[in-house]
């Protein structure tokens, strides 16, 4: 489409002499076709923010940015629009030299790397015109030296174009604190709209999963599935279930301990039941798994029963009760150490890999509720290779504990290496013994 090609530096020359009413002229349908039109759109802006038409200043600033105006030159422009507004209210009000510097400031900031000090005789000229203020001797006469048609200023010292000026202005900062507070809302609504609907979107999508790894399942083995369809409801994450079974396999353990029984006391039970042909003629792998409620207990065994591994699992019902650690605090934790003693009196600990599973208790128990996991344990299993395999790292509580069994490992010589894996929860590994 024909465009005027002239009309970029004919803009650029209003806006150095500060003709605001022509750049507020410019219509939208001349700039949408233009080749500048982004530098078009942001001198159109100028005009009506010195105007005081923030609504139309804020829409043709939003268009130069949307047409490809660096926000550096937007910041530019804008920001010596501001510096013109206060030269022209100190000049109104009859403060030639804050005036001045104002004017400088302006073209400075506007026009970098053009002649400053003939930008701002123009700009200064033109500005008292339109304010329809005159010259004066104390205007500097090396700044105004290039305007003696001027006649001497004359200036009230509080006139009405000052006090329009700041009304503007302050029109201008409430009209800008609302937009900007409405927009911060809006933002606020859709991230909330956008992030129901992921969370809608990604349970949909793992319940289906599920459901068909389910019926995969069942088909292949007879074994209905231990999920519940109608919500995405593993007490572990199934990116957490296959980390497991990869140090199953990786590590030849003589011992699983799991404090919180469930899915996973099924799927490790599994695991050592496919790989117990490997492992001969070692004897087979020993777990135990601690809960403190009775209806999970049931459950668990229910699950393990079903799969024909109930055997293969020593399942204990183990009540919460108070457990004193060693470093003096007391926790609610499984009544579990004459289980433990009597574990590692069965298999000596010298020599022994033992991996501990700590998914329990519930952090509703207390601050810290799975911190005995690592104390109850060592002192059983004192001398063993022990790997600590905590769930739920993505919680503070978890971080602090690892952080806690760290400190303790250290300061008790105890060697450690410890592990940071991401998954839909996350989880830790800190191995310590013989590395």
């Amino acid at each position: 489409m024909a465009y005027d090609e002239n009309l970029l530096e004919r803009s650029r020359t209003q806006w150095q002499f500060g003709d605001w009413a022509s750049l507020a002229a410019l219509q939208r349908d001349t700039l949408q076709h233009h080749p500048d039109r982004a530098k078009l759109a942001l001198l159109c802006a100028a005009g009506h923010q010195a105007l005081g038409n923030a609504a139309e200043a804020r829409q043709h600033t939003r268009l130069a940015i949307d047409w490809g105006c660096s926000k550096k030159l937007v910041s530019q422009v804008l920001i010596s629009g501001v510096y013109n507004t206060l030269g022209c209210a100190a000049a109104i009000n009859g403060q030639e030299n804050r005036a001045i510097r104002h004017f400088q400031a302006a073209m400075q900031t506007g026009a970098a790397g053009s002649d400053v000090r003939l930008l701002t005789q123009a700009r200064v000229g033109h500005q008292l015109t339109q304010l329809g203020l005159v010259n004066s001797a104390s205007f500097s006469a090396a700044v105004l030296g290039a305007l003696p048609s001027l006649a001497p200023l004359q200036l009230p010292p509080l006139s009405k174009g000052f006090e329009e000026i700041g009304e503007t202005l302050a029109k201008q900062k409430v009209d800008l604190d609302a937009q900007l507070k409405k927009q911060a809302d809006e933002l606020i609504r859709m991230r909330k709209f956008i992030d129901a609907s992921l969370k809608k979107e990604v349970a949909n999508a793992t319940k289906q999963i599920e459901a068909a790894v389910g019926l995969q399942s069942y088909f292949a083995t007879g074994e209905l599935p231990n999920i519940n369809i109608e919500r995405h409801s593993w007490p572990i994450s199934p990116d957490f279930a296959l980390y497991l079974i990869q140090l199953l396999e990786t590590y030849d353990y003589d011992v699983i301990i799991e404090f919180g029984s469930g899915i996973s006391t099924v799927i490790v039970a599994k695991t050592l039941a496919k790989m117990a042909g490997r492992r001969q003629p070692k004897p087979p792998v020993v777990m135990v798994s601690f809960d403190h409620l009775e209806p999970y207990y049931q459950q668990t065994l229910a699950q393990l029963n079903q799969a024909g591994l109930a055997d293969s699992v020593q399942l204990e019902l183990a009540p919460l009760q108070p457990y004193t650690a060693p470093n003096g605090n007391t926790y609610p934790y499984y009544t579990c150490q004459a289980a433990l003693a009597a574990l590692a009196a069965k298999h000596p600990p010298k020599g022994q890999r033992v991996l501990v599973l700590v998914d329990g208790p519930p952090a509703s128990t207390g601050k810290h509720a799975r911190y005995p996991a690592a104390p109850a344990v060592l002192a059983a299993f004192a001398g063993a290779q022990i790997d600590f395999l905590l769930d739920d790292y993505i919680r503070d509580d978890e971080k602090e504990i690892s952080a806690l069994w760290q400190a303790e490992f250290s300061g008790s010589q105890i060697k450690h290496t410890t592990a940071e894996i991401k998954l839909e929860k996350d989880a830790c590994l800190i191995r310590t013994g013989t590395l």
